[in-house]
């Protein structure tokens, strides 16, 4: 029995052994992928290139703003497209103002407002085909300064990304994933290198109206924008001259502050993880009146003074696993309450006029919304990753990933496509 024991031991400290050491065993590879370097100009040359251009191919549909005939498409973080809507049915786009790190728009008058990274534009856009810029704010979107991670250097715009194929050497360690000199490969930025795997105002006014996914407002003669904690209130009494008034520290507790918009001499302001609701009775110094919280997810905002709707979307930046849409009741603006929760796939942008409420959501859907308790679901569109809808006048413009949509509603249930300008890959 004691000679069975030894042996059993022996059999034992051996299997043990093998498998520490299988533990320890590290192999070796490659993998493929692609490096982005940003290309840099000075401010001065970025702002003096912007101007009227060609139009241009839509190949990344952004935000929107519409003013009259007039459709504002950001094509992301590269400029602004003009598209001549007088007919909805045939749209022309005109032409392209080339504007690096564009991300949002305000139109009022013949004054547009656009941000380049953390510098806010004034362009007058009178003459379409010769647009001109009159003036900048310098450094109004301090958070701007770092694009995927990249930190720009003051007086430095990025341009464009260079692209080029690399493969790194990896060493692969049992039960700890891929290593690379002793790093963990992420897609982050490495060096200064982005690694990624291969595999409602009227037009009599002059003022537009913006999608849901704003971040800047138009009231009156003050321009407002949100940025991460800040809200900013800046006089547009003279146009080409934008003065700044204040700005308030959004830092509340609940989330980073994604979106706005406005209603009569309120701001609604969707943040990651609730609402803000601003009185601005004094634009220059806006007042906060209440919040709403829910659960940490990006969630914009409309509301038409009864009920704020608003869609929260998880599974990005923002975290959180809900996908739904709140009616929040705030007919008492100083306690604003859940009246109503409709669970959805994934929404992103939103738009309410009169009882039509339509939702980009795996496609677009149409509600009638007669009954904020008990929304009733007309028609599902299909449209790829639809991104922001604004309804006005009877024709519903949407932004999405293979194009920009029109559609007549004047039917809830029989939507029709009136035009498509598309996405050219």
């Amino acid at each position: 029995m004691k000679k069975k024991s030894i042996l059993a031991s022996a059999l034992l400290l051996a299997v043990t052994t093998v498998l520490l050491l299988h533990g320890c065993f590290k192999d070796t590879g490659t993998r493929q992928y692609k490096v982005y370097t940003p290309v840099l100009q000075t401010s001065a040359q970025v702002r003096a290139s912007v101007k009227s251009d060609l139009s241009q191919p839509i190949v990344n549909a952004g935000k929107m703003y519409v003013l009259g005939n007039t459709i504002f498409l950001c094509e992301k973080e590269k400029g602004i497209h003009i598209i001549d809507n007088s007919n909805p049915a045939s749209p022309i786009n005109k032409a392209f103002i080339n504007i690096p790190g564009n991300e949002d728009i305000a139109v009022k008058g013949n004054f547009l407002y656009a941000d380049c990274y953390t510098d806010l534009l004034i362009i007058d856009i009178s003459d379409p085909n010769a647009v001109v810029l009159k003036n900048y704010a310098p450094n109004l979107f301090p958070d701007r300064r770092y694009v995927n991670g990249y930190f720009v250097d003051s007086g430095k715009v990025i341009t464009t990304w260079t692209v080029r194929d690399t493969i790194a050497n990896l060493q692969i360690q049992q039960g700890q994933g891929i290593w690379n000199n002793g790093s963990f490969i992420v897609p982050i930025m490495y060096g200064g290198y982005l690694l990624t795997a291969t595999s409602n105002a009227s037009v009599a006014t002059q003022t537009g109206v913006a999608g849901s996914m704003s971040k800047l407002a138009i009231v009156q003669d003050h321009l407002f924008a949100v940025d991460q904690d800040l809200l900013l209130s800046i006089s547009i009494a003279s146009p080409a001259n934008p003065n700044y008034q204040s700005n308030k520290n959004l830092h509340l507790g609940i989330g980073t502050a994604e979106t706005i918009f406005p209603f009569q001499d309120k701001l609604f302001i969707g943040s990651t993880s609730g609402m803000y609701i601003f009185s601005i009775s004094n634009p220059d110094n806006p007042n906060l009146l209440s919040t709403f919280s829910h659960a940490r997810v990006c969630d914009p905002v409309i509301t038409d003074g009864i009920n704020a709707y608003i869609t929260l979307h998880a599974g990005t930046f923002c975290g959180g696993i809900e996908n739904e849409l709140d009616v929040v009741n705030v007919q008492n603006i100083l306690s604003p309450y859940l009246f109503k929760k409709y669970t959805l796939t994934k929404p992103m942008g939103l738009s309410k006029d009169g009882n039509t409420l339509m939702i980009c959501d795996a496609g677009l859907k149409v509600y009638d919304a007669t009954d904020p308790n008990n929304l009733q679901l007309k028609q599902t569109i299909n449209i790829a990753d639809a991104y922001d809808v604004i309804c006005i006048n009877g024709t519903a413009i949407v932004s999405a990933k293979d194009g920009l949509y029109q559609y007549d509603y004047s039917n809830l249930s029989n939507v029709k496509l009136l035009s498509k300008l598309s996405i050219t890959q």
